[in-house]
């Protein structure tokens, strides 16, 4: 992009890419054992069907509100890490994650005494379970959540899930759809579903580590970069102003030249945003009647 400022030229490059880590800011199980159950609050989540034959499945959500609404995303991967498999041999299966298409509740119960840790414990209102997105109302399409409505029937990503392990859903372009969309359209960020492809064939349940267990968190890793922007840029007599948006992590420099034809650009001013996103105005004093600029980056 080339803007004409009184008899002034600015330009601006390509930003450097920025990736982040995070953790879910939500996560749950629907046990079907216990429809009216919730273990939310576990250090982990279950998904698969359990050697006495009731399914589970489990859901992640990500606060992605720190990631500007304009960013482009480039690469998506969840992490996820399976603590615990069946005590008979177990049935290894594939494991799919799905956009959810509707608002859900984490909840907060952790089974203790003498209930069995995958039933949880009786939801209180606003906790998801296998019949209700938000116990007691909000019911699911169908009990445990239906594919086309409550969840979307397109696969983002997919691993084949054994033992003990630590397990990466690779970046695919469905991936980074479902991130970017919810970077886009923050309302809409619903999370994914964890799905076993297999819940037909018992033995398939698995235990993955959740955002509690302080261990075996499971971990998105994004990468992005922002479109500089110039959001302003003014000439008062022999002084030319440009402000720009600083992502954090990044190192900017403004340069000039006074001639395209000699492509010997110098450096006018160095930015870098250690932590957070910060505006920055940036002053050259020139009587040249005719300057460039351009802003460049890099991580």
């Amino acid at each position: 992009m080339v803007i004409f400022l009184t008899g002034l030229y600015l330009f601006t490059a390509k930003a450097g890419a920025i990736s982040v880590t995070l953790v879910p800011a939500a996560d749950t199980t629907l046990i079907e054992v216990a429809p009216t159950n919730n273990n939310g609050g576990q250090a982990w989540v279950l998904s698969g069907r359990t050697q006495n034959g009731p399914r589970n499945r489990g859901l992640f959500r990500f606060d992605l509100s720190h990631i500007p609404t304009n960013a482009v995303l480039h690469y998506a991967a969840l992490t996820l890490e399976v603590t615990r498999v069946p005590d008979e041999p177990p049935v290894n299966s594939t494991f799919g994650l799905h956009r959810m298409l509707r608002r859900w509740g984490e909840g907060d119960k952790t089974a203790t005494g003498a209930n069995p840790p995958g039933r949880g414990l009786p939801a209180t209102p606003g906790e998801a379970t296998w019949l209700c997105a938000f116990h007691p109302t909000n019911e699911w399409s169908a009990p445990g959540s239906a594919e086309g409505a409550d969840f979307s029937s397109v696969e983002g990503s997919f691993q084949f899930i054994a033992g003990l392990d630590t397990y990466r859903f690779d970046s695919t372009p469905e991936l980074v759809a479902d991130v970017q969309g919810w970077v886009n359209r923050p309302e809409l960020n619903y999370g994914w579903l964890l799905l076993c492809n297999n819940e037909d064939a018992i033995f398939t349940a698995r235990r993955f580590g959740s955002r509690e267990d302080p261990n075996s968190p499971p971990q998105l890793v994004i990468e992005y970069t922002v479109p500089l922007r110039i959001d302003r840029a003014q000439k008062v007599a022999s002084e030319f102003t440009l402000s720009f948006l600083a992502q954090p992590g990044q190192i900017y420099t403004v340069e000039y030249c006074d001639a395209l034809t000699t492509n010997s650009w110098q450096p006018l001013a160095y930015v870098w945003t250690p932590t957070d996103a910060r505006r920055f105005h940036v002053t050259d004093a020139s009587d040249a009647p005719k300057r460039f600029y351009r802003l460049v980056t890099s991580p």
